[in-house]
């Protein structure tokens, strides 16, 4: 498996989950399930499916979250000089179709959420912006067809 680029927040954020499920979810929902278990020849109920059903998933995303932090590379420096735009850097632009200015900040895949100002690398906005300079233009393909972008500014978070 390739390694996954995450930020320190994204990183201590999954963490954060994964103890929270393994130390406190996951054993009360072992508990719901002693404490509910049907009887030797009853069938089990909705509830102790649905319980089944949450210890399930509580399961998989466990899984989940140990491959994905065990394969995850926490990226703090960067081999671009400071001004040009790069993993974990702050970026605000305009749109020269519509005028309208947008602020994001460079992410890796598994913590982009574009909605929220988190801007995928892999995206064609984000691969596009890789390695510009304030000032630059950049031009992205999408459904609609190409849109243009300045860079207005580049920040980057302290380490």
């Amino acid at each position: 498996m390739e390694k996954i680029l995450l930020t320190r927040a994204g990183y201590e954020k999954l963490l954060k989950e994964l103890e929270l499920l393994s130390r406190v979810e996951r054993p009360r929902v072992l508990h719901e399930i002693l404490q509910d278990a049907p009887d030797w020849g009853f069938e089990a109920g909705p509830d102790f499916k649905s319980t089944l059903a949450r210890r399930e998933w509580v399961d998989q995303r466990i899984k989940q979250l140990q491959d994905l932090l065990a394969n995850a590379e926490v990226l703090v420096g960067s081999n671009l000089p400071p001004d040009q735009v790069r993993f974990n850097a702050r970026v605000r632009i305009l749109n020269l179709h519509t005028g309208k200015e947008q602020h994001f900040k460079l992410v890796g895949p598994f913590e982009a959420d574009a909605g929220n100002g988190r801007l995928s690398t892999a995206s064609p906005l984000g691969q596009a912006l890789m390695g510009r300079t304030l000032g630059e233009r950049v031009e992205v393909e999408t459904p609609a067809g190409k849109r243009s972008y300045q860079i207005l500014e580049i920040e980057m978070d302290a380490i």
